[in-house]
């Protein structure tokens, strides 16, 4: 029997957890857009109301032309600033789409800096690996080599050894 608990389902688990997920932000998502909706209706709803009572106010006579030509001036005024609001809107939404560009071409950046940071290290190591082999071999062929001094001193003949070699001489 295994001592780590291995839940055979753990893929399923996480896909459902995953799709919950999902399903909470589309419900946050619905959510804002039908209050925002129903915003929007009880805006309406308000418009419809005033409007009614101004149409009341206009069968019944009580409204003074200089009013009229006042709500005119007003309601020109707010189209004015409708459309203001609406240039502001394009002209904010045109640079943070500008600034998204950027952001991304910024990250994309960062993302081929970093990608030859990786490759330099790479190299990097793979040049300590070539100098620490080099070492080696080095000293390798340093250890060979008195060794095979050694060995042919040996096997050479008495004579061949040179000063030194021969035993002293008998007083």
């Amino acid at each position: 029997m295994r001592r780590r608990f291995d839940f055979r389902l753990a893929r399923v688990a996480r896909v459902r957890e995953l799709e919950e997920r999902v399903a909470r932000a589309e419900r946050a998502q619905a959510e804002g857009l039908a209050r925002a909706a129903e915003a929007r209706a009880a805006g309406a709803r308000d418009e419809l109301a005033r409007s009614r009572a101004w149409l009341c106010d206009v069968l019944s006579g009580r409204i003074d032309p200089r009013r009229t030509l006042a709500s005119h001036r007003l309601l020109d005024h707010q189209q004015a600033r409708l459309r203001s609001a609406i240039e502001s809107a394009r002209t904010l939404r045109t640079q943070a789409e500008r600034t998204a560009a950027l952001h991304r071409a910024r990250k994309a950046a960062a993302r081929a800096l970093e990608e030859l940071r990786a490759r330099a290290l790479g190299r990097h190591r793979a040049e300590l690996a070539r100098f620490d082999d080099a070492e080696l071999d080095e000293f390798a062929q340093r250890a060979q080599a008195p060794k095979s001094e050694t060995d042919s001193r040996a096997r050479a003949p008495a004579a061949d050894l040179g000063t030194g070699s021969s035993p002293p001489p008998a007083a």
